[in-house]
């Protein structure tokens, strides 16, 4: 069963977070990367979670997809110079985009998902996709019209490559951390 208010409010509210760095997102790469990456890890982690159903917590532990919060600690370490920016490769940073959402957003998306799309018909999970990407398609107009606001494009413009660093670097050991990754790491020590 499709319920509109449902999935609306779960849509918004797991990707209220990734709002925040999609201002950042938008500043570093051009719009169009960004929101094929969006598209991307949220199409990915959605159609995973359909796939999975209940069955992935009986054969994954929790903590090893806290191994994700590997990938915005590299992006956030490494950070771009501007003559890579300038040469940046759309696929590369689409697929960049792509795995910071999954990081990011994977985890809490996943034990949302499992158990509301297990419950739902395959025509019920298909539309709920197309909504969220309809969806995505809003929040990312959203955020570049937020992102235009001068005040806000001003300090973007300012601070928005320092920031995002020390954010990447703090989702990654958030997700790392909320997955349960660093208490079985240090509890083999």
């Amino acid at each position: 069963m499709f319920n509109l208010s449902l999935v609306t409010t779960i849509f918004f509210g797991l990707n209220l977070d990734f709002f925040i760095i999609l201002l950042f997102l938008i500043q570093k790469y051009k719009f169009k990367d960004t929101f094929l990456g969006y598209e991307l890890g949220m199409s990915v982690i959605f159609i995973i979670s359909a796939v999975a159903g209940q069955t992935i917590q009986n054969f994954i532990p929790e903590w090893t997809i806290g191994i994700l919060g590997l990938i915005p600690i590299y992006v956030g370490i490494k950070g771009e110079s501007e003559e890579t920016e300038r040469k940046s490769n759309s696929h590369k940073d689409a697929i960049t985009v792509m795995l910071i959402y999954a990081a990011g957003c994977g985890a809490d998306n996943l034990a949302v998902y499992i158990p509301l799309l297990s419950k739902m018909t395959v025509p019920a999970i298909m539309l709920t996709l197309l909504y969220f990407m309809v969806l995505v398609g809003v929040t990312m107009l959203l955020a570049l019209l937020v992102q235009r606001i001068p005040i806000i494009k001003k300090f973007l413009e300012q601070y928005s490559e320092k920031i995002s660093r020390i954010v990447y670097i703090l989702i990654g050991i958030f997700v790392m951390y909320d997955n349960g990754l660093i208490q079985k790491l240090i509890s083999l020590f």
